[in-house]
């Protein structure tokens, strides 16, 4: 039952956060999880979630036949990817990759001080498959890529409005990739997965509190508190994975 109500308290958190900002919900669910639950069943836990969430973002957003116009490859070639990673995940010791998972948030933490270069990359389209390639190896083993994306849109000076279609489109193909390789390995389990979709009218609720509360809060601040939580649990995870491995 204490894994349950942790599942749930964290997916209306994380939901209530990717509705405030538009993105995060697989960001902070993953690290938050990973406390709890074995990073193969934290991944699983967020599948149906991160779908569902993402999907109601792509459906109040205008631009994503254009960014599926525009930058196919990377959704398309994130399917590849993740399934991949998910193999890897499924088939060696997944500690090492609690280590990965600080990484990669600690990244995204300090992605902001990346700043735009003077001249944008013209990235071709093959480009364009590897990135999404790459995305998806990143959210087959811990299922964040934020700090890609943030690089990414950077440094080809990537429209946000296509930035933010995109990106939700690539965390649904990736999801669709994961789902496939849990299949594939017998280790999609029903059970967890029906804590998941039993919750969704929680998660779903949590999220359209967000995105009312988006237009009354000051978000620097929120920003603010938010990374300094983020912080806290990369340190924490980092911690805890260096500790399970000695």
């Amino acid at each position: 039952m204490q894994n349950e109500i942790l599942f749930i308290a964290v997916s209306m958190l994380s939901a209530f956060v990717h509705g405030a900002f538009g993105f995060g919900f697989p960001l902070l669910a993953t690290p938050l999880l990973a406390f709890g639950f074995e990073l193969q069943t934290a991944i699983l836990l967020t599948l149906v979630p991160t779908v569902s969430v993402n999907m109601v973002s792509i459906l109040s957003e205008r631009h994503w036949r254009a960014a599926l116009r525009d930058y196919w490859p990377i959704p398309t070639f994130t399917i590849v990817g993740s399934f991949l990673g998910t193999q890897l995940l499924l088939s060696v010791d997944p500690e090492p990759f609690r280590v990965l998972l600080a990484v990669v948030l600690i990244a995204y933490l300090l992605s902001d001080h990346l700043h735009r270069s003077e001249h944008a990359i013209d990235m071709p389209q093959w480009g364009m498959g590897l990135f999404g390639l790459l995305l998806g190896l990143l959210a087959g083993v811990v299922n964040i890529f934020s700090p890609l994306v943030v690089a990414y849109a950077l440094y080809t000076r990537m429209p946000a409005a296509l930035m933010v279609a995109t990106f939700n489109l690539s965390f649904i193909t990736s999801k669709s990739g994961q789902i496939i390789g849990f299949v594939s390995q017998g280790a999609f389990d029903v059970d967890v997965v029906g804590l998941a979709v039993l919750s969704l009218p929680l998660i779903l609720g949590a999220l359209w509190l967000g995105i009312r509360v988006r237009k009354r809060v000051d978000m620097d601040t929120y920003r603010g508190m938010l990374r300094g939580a983020l912080w806290v649990i990369s340190v924490g995870i980092l911690v805890d994975a260096v500790r399970r491995m000695l």
